[in-house]
């Protein structure tokens, strides 16, 4: 698929129930991208609330790797709806057993004081729209293509008392429709990228994929406030502590112009192959 707008309208869930949605995968996958997982338990939950709410965090766990050659069931469990705040949980289902399971708190848009913290001092690349290569010659992300993602890398920087940090700007190829919904989805989706990767980068080990059986654990996103994907996203990302076979990771997401637009946490596993 050439533009990340016929990618969310591939993996968007088809409603084939009241509260029950069907959805596919991007295919080839080894497993099924949690950043996808991510977006159509949102886009699933989106069809079963009122649109002056808007979604405001997720918070979820990815229990097993999922197929991407079998269809997705999602279960929407409409647990309240209230004046000023709704929440839904929503499981997804292959094989009969659970692969992912999320909760979705809505809000509809009041005024209030507000602050942020300042955007950190990194330079908006230009976009070369060259695919990342190891020094094999193979594709490195494989995935960002599949998915129609386009990435620039800043520089890793190792902070003072280990603490690992790294800079991405993100953009989807084409244009997204103007729909609210659909700039939030494509954000879930491109908030698995770069996460896992930050508590890597504390570590020097030569080859993870090799050595280590690397997966995402649970994942939380706070939305700050209105996301446009047809422009350039800074996912600023660090990683405080690994241990234990885990690695815990935060990120933001900002906008050229300073706004910050979405915050997130993930812890990852990072276990060592003993054979």
């Amino acid at each position: 698929m050439e533009t990340f707008q016929e990618v969310l309208d591939f993996i968007q869930p088809e409603q084939v129930g009241r509260f029950w949605f069907r959805g596919n995968s991007i295919r080839p996958q080894m497993r099924i991208f949690g950043g996808q997982v991510l977006a159509q338990c949102l886009m699933a939950a989106n069809q079963t609330i009122a649109e002056e709410m808007n979604a405001h965090s997720m918070h979820a766990y990815f229990l097993r790797a999922g197929d991407p050659n079998a269809p997705i069931e999602f279960e929407v469990d409409p647990i309240r709806n209230g004046r000023s705040f709704a929440t839904r949980r929503v499981v997804a289902r292959q094989h009969d057993q659970a692969i992912f399971n999320t909760s979705i708190s809505y809000q509809v848009t009041e005024d209030g004081v507000g602050h942020s913290i300042d955007m950190p001092n990194v330079e908006i690349p230009e976009f070369n729209n060259q695919p990342e290569i190891d020094k094999n010659g193979k594709l490195r992300f494989p995935l960002l293509d599949r998915f129609a993602v386009e990435r620039m890398r800043g520089a890793a920087d190792r902070a003072t008392g280990g603490k690992v940090v790294q800079n991405n700007w993100y953009r989807g190829k084409g244009v997204l429709r103007d729909d609210h919904r659909v700039h939030q989805a494509a954000l879930a989706l491109i908030s698995d990228f770069s996460l896992l990767g930050t508590a890597l980068g504390a570590h020097e080990v030569v080859d993870w994929e090799r050595d280590f059986i690397l997966a995402s654990l649970d994942h939380a996103i706070w939305f700050h406030a209105p996301i446009n994907l047809n422009d350039t996203v800074l996912y600023h990302c660090d990683s405080p502590w690994s241990g234990n076979a885990r690695g815990f990771n935060r990120g933001q997401f900002w906008s050229p112009d300073g706004v910050l637009l979405a915050s997130t946490t993930q812890e990852g596993l990072m276990r060592k192959k003993t054979h």
